[in-house]
């Protein structure tokens, strides 16, 4: 049965699970007693009209060969059948099915058009009687069947409501509890990654003078686009350097950690580089402990890059990240540098 509420089509079993459904010994059995409710309610629904006519006086009762002396009634008619037993069965609910049912009315009629010869008044009657069973079986009982099964997809679009809101509370459940955990694990590494940050930083050795006036002096000659790699490490470690309501972002070599200035030192050899091939010119020297710097930074720069990203909420790539994803739009748009020596 199909439900016409706004409730979205949620998938609660598959075809092995109805097939399951289907032979479970305590489904069917569910089934079968509400199909014997329904099938004995119709039966005395049906009763009642046949044994309230004006002829069925003569097959309410069961037959009494002996008093009106039938001696062949029992050797004609194998199964006697009376209208009083049909109700006596279904009161009782014996009845499985309505054909079982309707089969024992109708043996009531048969019966007596069977002992009766044809033409008889009581083969005409129980013709008659037969004749109305028929139309009324057809009629109320078809009804009947229908009210109920509007009655069943009722209650089934109820119980299907029902599962889908215990189905929605039960993963809604497990996502909290996936999102708490995940929550717990992101905590978890984030201080791991704030100690990380710190030893890293008192551990990396300091810049010598001449390191440091060189960076000076790189970020003061390049072109604004070729330093804005570097800058943008410096941003991301040192976000208090950049004036929001200025736009003027104020760098102070002196107070960036050695790390940090190794990795702006290595961006700014390398856009010098760039920079001199462009021109047509022999690039200045990268000092022989440049290898040194690359190989300091590729250990920890993925980590300062994680630490920024858990930070500052960035989910862009690590390597755009470390370079500062030249030609990217960000805080450094439009900014003016003032260098402090």
């Amino acid at each position: 049965a199909t439900s016409k509420s706004s409730t979205p089509a949620v998938a609660l079993v598959d075809e092995a699970g109805l097939e399951k459904m289907a032979n479970d010994k305590g489904i069917c059995a569910v089934a079968e007693k509400r199909l014997a409710i329904l099938a004995n309610k119709a039966t005395l629904l049906i009763l009642e009209r046949l044994m309230s006519h004006k002829w069925a006086w003569l097959f309410n009762e069961p037959v009494n060969a002996e008093e009106l002396n039938l001696k062949d009634y029992h050797t004609i008619v194998k199964k006697p059948m009376a209208l009083s037993t049909v109700k006596n069965r279904a009161q009782l609910g014996l009845y499985k099915t309505a054909t079982e049912a309707a089969s024992d009315i109708r043996l009531v009629f048969e019966n007596a058009q069977l002992y009766n010869k044809p033409g008889s008044d009581v083969n005409i009657m129980a013709s008659a009687m037969l004749e109305k069973f028929e139309e009324l079986w057809h009629s109320k009982v078809t009804q009947k069947f229908n009210e109920d099964e509007a009655m069943a997809k009722q209650e089934e679009s109820v119980a299907r409501k029902k599962r889908v809101d215990a189905l929605k509370a039960q993963q809604n459940g497990v996502f909290r509890q996936k999102c708490l955990s995940y929550e717990r694990l992101l905590c978890d590494v984030e201080s791991y990654l704030v100690d990380v940050q710190q030893q890293v930083i008192v551990s990396c050795k300091p810049v010598a003078r001449e390191k440091r006036k060189r960076a000076q002096d790189l970020l003061q000659t390049l072109p604004f686009e070729k330093v804005k790699p570097a800058l943008g490490v410096v941003l991301q470690r040192y976000p208090e350097m950049l004036n929001t309501s200025t736009q003027e972002m104020e760098v102070d070599l002196n107070k960036v950690d050695p790390l940090t200035l190794r990795h702006v030192l290595l961006l700014l050899s390398k856009a010098e580089k760039e920079d001199a091939k462009r021109e047509g010119m022999e690039g200045t020297p990268v000092e022989e402990d440049d290898g040194a710097v690359k190989d300091d930074l590729r250990a920890w720069v993925n980590t300062m890059c994680k630490l920024v990203k858990l930070k500052h909420g960035d989910v862009g790539d690590n390597k755009n990240l470390a370079r500062g994803e030249e030609g990217r739009k960000g805080p450094l748009e439009g900014s003016r540098l003032n260098i402090t020596t």
